[in-house]
């Protein structure tokens, strides 16, 4: 009897066994599940969006917008490793997402998704970005991205701030801040466009005589930056665009610095980038614009001095060298103020 129990609870114990380790089998194939619920505005109906890998910029997947969503199933994507990814249509950024395990969704009202842990840290420091970037700061935003990188390193947030640093900072932050990003990051592709960017602002960098470029004017006719630039004389060359926001924003206090200043030797001129000429030309009419413009510069100025975003303002001195550079026109206010003090 007692063999024959010990046999049966042998058979017991194995059978279980086998079953506790073919469940186990089968739980091990199982895939995380992972996704992303995209909404976005009734005006993007029917358009393609593409999930696009952050650092290198290869296409995940895509999707087309109905009903105002996109639901993107990223199973077959999800690494061990968490991925920041853009979200874009017609080839502008939209929105940003983290690829984890878990359901994320995008508002349409956001830029960043949220319903994982990384998503809803992501968005929550997205929103104090903004804040900052309210400020009309440089140096408070690239101290709030740097703060950022250093505390996310070892998650893919930390590469969104990092290139943050490398877009907007003084060519000796950005040095400090290469020393240190890890290799890959650095030789990736986005990385390494940016770095680029770095280093043309830093031939460019106040103190240095500023770089005269040419374009076609609305003519057609070839004019050269400094033809529009009154030897002597402060100028304020205005790098914006028609369609950039924050460029018609400035434009009223960049009137108001004209008023006060344009008696003492201080002049404006507006470089348009990236825009159409009729586009420019109606601009100007609109906002009754007085300065002379650079009506066709395209993305000439931006591989001269590796500005990565408009508005951009740079102060030439009487003496042809840059003052400054990335300042916001109450900044550049400021800075005129104490020059013509002394």
């Amino acid at each position: 009897m007692t063999r024959h129990f010990s046999a049966l609870t042998r058979r017991l114990i194995f059978g279980s066994a086998s079953l506790l380790l073919a469940a186990s089998l089968m739980g091990g194939c199982k895939k995380e599940q992972s996704s992303l619920e995209a909404r976005f505005p009734e005006k993007f109906e029917g358009k393609t969006v593409e999930m696009v890998s952050f650092a290198d910029s290869a296409i995940l997947s895509s999707g087309v917008i109905r009903d105002g969503r996109v639901l993107f199933d990223n199973a077959d994507i999800l690494s061990d490793t968490p991925r920041l990814v853009e979200l874009t249509i017609d080839g502008r950024v939209k929105a940003f997402a983290v690829i984890e395990p878990g359901k994320a969704v995008l508002s349409d009202s956001l830029h960043a998704a949220t319903g994982t842990p990384l998503n809803d840290r992501f968005a929550t420091l997205m929103a104090r970005l903004d804040s900052v970037e309210s400020l009309d700061d440089i140096n408070a935003y690239v101290d709030f991205a740097d703060r950022q990188y250093a505390d996310n390193r070892e998650n893919p947030l930390g590469q969104y701030f990092a290139l943050e640093v490398i877009k907007f900072a003084e060519p000796a932050r950005v040095d400090s801040l290469l020393a240190i990003l890890p290799a890959d990051f650095k030789e990736s592709r986005k990385a390494r466009r940016f770095i680029r960017f770095a280093e043309l602002r830093k031939g460019t960098a106040p103190g240095n005589p500023y770089t005269d470029f040419s374009a076609p004017d609305k003519n057609g006719r070839d004019v050269k930056l400094s033809d529009l630039i009154v030897p002597g004389h402060y100028t304020i060359v205005d790098f914006w665009a028609s369609w950039c926001p924050w460029c018609i924003k400035e434009l009223p206090r960049l009137k108001e610095i004209l008023d006060i200043y344009g008696g003492k030797g201080v002049d404006i001129v507006g470089v348009a980038v990236r825009d159409k000429i009729e586009d420019t030309e109606n601009s100007v009419a609109k906002h009754e614009i007085p300065w002379r413009i650079m009506y066709n510069a395209q993305r000439v100025p931006y591989d001269i001095y590796g500005f990565t975003g408009i508005p951009h303002l740079m102060l030439i001195g009487p003496d042809g060298k840059i003052i400054a550079r990335g300042e916001s026109a109450d900044q550049t206010a400021k800075r005129l103020e104490t020059l013509l003090a002394d």
